[in-house]
This record gives C-alpha cells, sequence and structure tokens, in this order.
C-alpha cells in the first residue's frame, strides 16, 4: 500500500483502529476517522510518533455534511482519496419485543445509511483514483444471531448495498468489497464479554476453530483487499469468522 491514501472511519478502537495502524505501517497514507476527536487524535499521534503519516478527521457517518468533509479533507491533506475503509458499527441486545423503536432507528442509521451517506461521498473520488471501498459487515448480515434483530437487518442490508455499489461503479474503476468478521474482541461486545464469561465461552464453541477474532486478524484481510492484489475482487462478502457460517 505504499504511498496510497486512506480514509478508514470507525478508527478510534476495535477493527478500525488496528486496520489504520496496519495500512500505515504497510507505507500507506492515513487519515483517521470517528466522531470522538480525542480518541481518534490518539490514534493518529501514535502512528505519526512511528513515523509514519496519519491526520485525525472528525467523521459522524449520521451526518451527512460531516462525511463530506471527511472526505474533502484527507483529499486537500494527502492529494486524493485511494481507499475507504468502513469500520463504524451499533449494536443493541435483545429480542424485537422489547427493542424500542429508537435503539431499531440508531442500529439502522449508523451501521446501513451511514455507510450509504460514506459511499455517496467517497465513490466519486475513488472513482478518480481507480480506487477501493470497503465496508466491515459481520457474520450477522447472512444468518440470525438471537437478540440481534436490528444488527442482524442492518448488516444483510449492508451486504445488498455492497454489492450493488460494485455493480454501479465498478465499470468506473472502483471496486466495493465488504469483510464479514465473526465474534472479534472490540468494544461493541467488550462489556458482554467482561460480564459474562459464559457467553464467551458459547461464542467460541460454536465457531469451529474455537477461538474468537482479534482486530488485528481482520486487518491482515483488509490489507489485502485494499492492495493491487484484490484489483479483480468486487461484490464479494468476505467471511472471517472461524468457519461459523460454513455450518
Amino acid at each position: 500500500m505504499e504511498s496510497k491514501v486512506a480514509l478508514v472511519v470507525g478508527a478510534s478502537s476495535g477493527i478500525g483502529r488496528a486496520v489504520a495502524e496496519r495500512f500505515a505501517a504497510e507505507g500507506a497514507n492515513v487519515a483517521v476517522g470517528s466522531r470522538s476527536q480525542s480518541r481518534v487524535g490518539r490514534t493518529a499521534e501514535e502512528i505519526r510518533d512511528g513515523g509514519d503519516a496519519a491526520v485525525a478527521v472528525e467523521c459522524d457517518l449520521g451526518s451527512q455534511s460531516s462525511v463530506d468533509a471527511a472526505v474533502e479533507r484527507t483529499k486537500a491533506e494527502f492529494g486524493e482519496v485511494d481507499v475507504v475503509f468502513n469500520s463504524a458499527g451499533a449494536m443493541t441486545r435483545g429480542p424485537i419485543t422489547e427493542t424500542d423503536e429508537s435503539d431499531m432507528e440508531r442500529v439502522l442509521d449508523v451501521n446501513l445509511l451511514g455507510p450509504m451517506r460514506l459511499a455517496k461521498a467517497a465513490l466519486p473520488e475513488l472513482a478518480e483514483t481507480d480506487g477501493t471501498l470497503v465496508n466491515v459487515s459481520s457474520e450477522a448480515g447472512e444468518r440470525g444471531i438471537e437478540n440481534l434483530p436490528a444488527y442482524c437487518a442492518s448488516k444483510g442490508g449492508l451486504n445488498t448495498l455492497t454489492k450493488q455499489l460494485a455493480v454501479e461503479f465498478g465499470p468506473r474503476g472502483v471496486t466495493v468489497n465488504a469483510i464479514a468478521p465473526g465474534t472479534t474482541k472490540t468494544a461493541i461486545n467488550e462489556e458482554v464479554r467482561e460480564e459474562d464469561p459464559e457467553w464467551v465461552d458459547e461464542r467460541r464453541e460454536a465457531i469451529p476453530i474455537g477461538r474468537l477474532n482479534e482486530p488485528e486478524d481482520v486487518a491482515e484481510l483488509a490489507v489485502y483487499l485494499a492492495s493491487d492484489g484484490a484489483r479483480t475482487m468486487n461484490g464479494a462478502i468476505v467471511n472471517i469468522d472461524g468457519g461459523t457460517t460454513a455450518k
């Protein structure tokens, strides 16, 4: 990824942070985007301390103007945009009968409408560089998971959106793919991991290889999808779930 310019959204922690760090280590100039300026600022600072190029940008997927500004800031800072990686996500747990409408709307806004806003802003720039857009979906986009109705619905929609954008923008030189991780050790499940060891054991037992993803595992795949080596991959939903969806 030497000299490529990458905007990584949702980079204040978890998968996004790991991807931003790995992109930088591979030679990319990285714009680290998040709603949390303090946390994302630390990520960018640590990347720069390691001798790599990074800048923190505010990027709230709930606001089209914020997303537009993040893409514009990335281009202004580094001259172009080659890669956009979106890992922002939200989740609410509980049966559909006990899920408030406000929680449904929040999850759908972050996980589905947010990627649409980002695509709207980023794809014209990526068409100028034969670039690539990578979304972070989930195994929940392909199967039903108990107590995750809004999350499953949002990720299923994101998978279809990824395919639609791949069809529409492939002829313009842009590739659009999604990574679909299984359970990964991130902030979105940190509370349940710490408070419910049985949940962790159950998740491990459900995974054929018997272990949860680390964010760095997903970052390895992200580097490939963002590289020229994946130039013919388009419209793919790539599972990295230890074999869970293979069952």
